[in-house]
C-alpha cells in the first residue's frame, strides 16, 4: 500500500481523506498494525488505480504472515527492498531519454540473471 501510494505521489493525509479515515489509520494499515477490510481494500484500489490482485502479486499460498516464525525473509529486509525499488523507480522516471531507459532495463534484467 505504501509503495503504490508513494509511487503515485500521494501523501498519507490525502489518501486518508479520500478513504474517509484518519492519516494515523493509513499509517497503521501501511505498517501492518491494522488489517484492511475488504471494502476498504476495494476503495483503496479505486483511489490508487490498481486491482486487488496488485497487493497479492508475488505471494504464494505457502507464504507465512509477518510475525510467523517460519518466514523466509525478515520483514525489515522486505521494507528495505521496497524502499530501494521506490527510490529506483523515482530516479528512473526522471530520465527523459527513452533509449537510456530501455538500456537500463536491459542492464538490470541481465544483472538479475547472473
Amino acid at each position: 500500500m505504501r509503495q503504490r501510494r508513494e509511487v503515485s505521489g500521494m501523501p498519507q493525509k490525502e489518501l486518508a481523506r479520500q478513504l474517509g479515515i484518519s492519516f494515523q489509520q493509513v499509517q497503521k494499515y501501511e505498517s501492518g498494525a491494522n488489517r484492511i477490510s475488504a471494502s476498504k481494500l476495494w476503495q483503496l484500489c479505486g483511489i490508487l488505480d490498481v486491482t486487488p490482485g496488485f497487493f497479492f502479486e508475488g505471494l504464494s499460498p505457502q507464504r507465512k504472515r509477518v510475525g510467523s516464525s517460519d518466514q523466509t525473509t525478515p520483514p525489515e529486509a522486505d521494507s528495505r527492498s521496497a524502499r530501494q525499488v521506490l527510490d529506483l523507480n523515482q530516479a528512473f522516471q526522471k530520465i527523459a531519454d527513452t533509449r537510456v531507459r530501455r538500456q537500463l532495463v536491459q542492464l538490470i534484467k541481465s544483472l538479475g540473471r547472473s
